[in-house]
């Protein structure tokens, strides 16, 4: 096997999405749409205050745990960005806010597993607008063929600069749009959140 050379700490180095992300997070952005990363980072800040301000002694095994922890969250999603897979996402409901992704949940060696993933949205698209999203996949046993969900998050929950974003956008093609498209047809509407298994000649499910 060929040695990974992208330095992936926090992530499984043993797959490569078929479109990395590439996307520089902007950490302003991401605390105001990820409210978990203010809520790390308000005990870290705590913390050294009580190590300049009361004992080092007494506060600086929480500073450097809290630091730890901060520094594993920020890693992660840095690198959720720049290698996860990035899908194009379709605003699919406006009341509630949803979008749709579509994905192939195969791990490359056996059959074919179409699904589309409708989740909540709290970005500044509108009904049928295209979005970007990058996603990390979730999997039980890596003798399965296929990975069991993935989770895909809109770009502009962590980069809010339009050059990129659109950057974004352009490394879809037209067909996979379409396939999305194609793919929401058979999915009840209205539609609701979940992971949903399509159904096509070629699928495996």
């Amino acid at each position: 096997m060929k040695d990974d050379d992208r330095g992936i700490f926090t992530l499984d180095s043993d797959t490569v999405a078929s479109n990395p992300g590439r996307v520089r997070i902007m950490p302003f952005v991401l605390m105001r749409h990820m409210r978990k990363s203010v809520l790390l980072l308000i005990p870290l800040l705590v913390s050294l205050v009580f190590v300049f301000q009361v004992s080092l002694l007494w506060g600086a095994l929480p500073s450097i745990i809290f630091f730890v922890i901060n520094y594993l969250y920020w890693r992660r999603k840095q690198e959720h960005f720049a290698f996860g897979d990035s899908n194009g996402g379709i605003v699919v409901s406006e009341n509630p806010k949803l979008v749709a992704v579509a994905a192939n949940l195969s791990k490359g060696f056996a059959g074919n597993y179409p699904v589309v993933k409708i989740i909540p949205y709290k970005g500044k698209g509108r009904l049928n607008d295209r979005i970007g999203t990058i996603a990390l996949y979730e999997g039980t046993s890596s003798c399965t063929p296929h990975w069991s969900d993935f989770f895909p998050v809109p770009v502009e929950y962590v980069n809010n600069n339009k050059a990129e974003l659109n950057a974004v956008l352009r490394s879809y093609s037209e067909e996979s749009w379409e396939v999305l498209e194609s793919r929401l047809k058979q999915i009840a509407q209205p539609y609701k959140e979940g992971l949903f298994k399509i159904s096509t000649e070629n699928s495996s499910w």
